[in-house]
């Protein structure tokens, strides 16, 4: 099977490319290279065969680069920074909608699976915020019955409260729905939660649960930005997402564009101020910790998914915990510093 994997270079992209070359497929990785650390990226994967493919998801034109017939689409392309979308909306629409009809045209045409990567930013930050939570010394959670299991697929996706990145990704999320139906194509979205593992050139901006052990090792600042550093989330690492998505893979012509919702579950879940103090136990030090009281605009206190669904129909759950996952990332971290020192000094 050929597999195109936009956003090849960037942390998902660059591990499934990792895992299904592994695996005997052929993988084709399409990255812009715009962001920093994929230039390292794509060196390992050329060196391990994967086939890199320069070129950018908004370009109809780029895909004209890819010389193969593609028999299925990983599309991990993204902006995905919650914040950056409000100081230009319009970039954000480009990278996470309009690319998308861009590979759904592509699919149309050529009958092309596909597996899109969605978010929880699909569900309303004010929706979410609604549910009725309990404070903890270290979290915050849930204090309804109704989501002892977390969010589910059912949670309704209206209000005005998603971020510019959450509109986007739920713009490109009904798209998929659509087409599946409309033109009898076989896809699956995801609605990931909180992801993180190695390869992940992780920011404060995005992708916290990565960068939390690259700022300990740079002993970089850390900021909690409301709730006093008790917001909570699922956390899903990144073998179990490629687990998973092997599994959708290996059973995609079953699906026309069904939704799940994707996360570690109530049984891994974490708050950042947990992951500090375990970090900080690790480590014996801890960086400067900021807290600002005022929320980012959009963000959720609490997101737990319910992942009862995809864990039903793939026979496929988490296996990594929290924990065990900070503690991988951080060994990648101590181990790679030379290679690291490139992107953060």
């Amino acid at each position: 099977m050929n597999v195109l994997i936009t956003g090849g270079c960037g942390f998902i992209g660059f591990n499934l490319s990792m895992f299904l070359k592994k695996k005997g497929f052929n993988v084709i990785a399409m990255d812009n290279l715009v962001r920093r650390g994929t230039e390292i990226s794509r060196a390992v994967l050329e060196d391990n065969g994967v086939e890199f493919v320069h070129g950018d998801v908004r370009n109809n034109e780029d895909f004209s680069n890819v010389d193969r017939k593609i028999d299925l689409i990983l599309n991990t392309a993204a902006e995905p920074s919650a914040i950056e979308g409000y100081k230009n909306p319009y970039f954000d629409f480009t990278n996470n909608s309009l690319s998308v009809i861009n590979i759904l045209e592509l699919a149309r045409k050529n009958k092309i699976k596909i597996i899109q990567w969605s978010t929880n930013k699909v569900y309303s930050g004010d929706k979410i915020n609604a549910i009725k939570t309990k404070e903890l010394g270290t979290r915050f959670e849930y204090d309804d019955e109704l989501y002892k299991n977390g969010i589910d697929e059912s949670f309704p996706i209206d209000g005005n409260d998603h971020s510019i990145y959450g509109l986007t990704k739920l713009t490109a999320d009904l798209f998929c729905q659509e087409y599946a139906n409309a033109f009898n194509l076989n896809i699956i979205v995801n609605r990931f939660s909180c992801l993180g593992g190695e390869w992940q050139w992780g920011l404060p901006k995005q992708g916290w649960f990565s960068w939390w052990p690259i700022a300990f090792a740079y002993k970089f600042p850390i900021t909690y930005i409301g709730w006093k550093g008790k917001q909570l989330r699922d956390v899903l690492y990144i073998k179990d997402i490629c687990e998973l998505v092997m599994k959708q893979i290996d059973s995609i012509d079953d699906f026309k564009g069904d939704v799940f919702n994707v996360g570690g579950g109530v049984k891994n879940t974490m708050s950042l101020i947990e992951a500090t103090n375990y970090l900080e136990k690790k480590l014996g030090s801890k960086p400067a910790i900021k807290t600002e009281q005022t929320p980012r605009r959009a963000d959720q206190c609490v997101y737990v998914s319910d992942i009862r669904k995809v864990s039903k129909t793939f026979n496929w759950q988490p296996k990594v915990s929290p924990e065990a996952a900070l503690d991988s990332i951080l060994k990648w971290v101590m181990e790679n510093r030379q290679m690291l020192d490139k992107v953060y000094k």
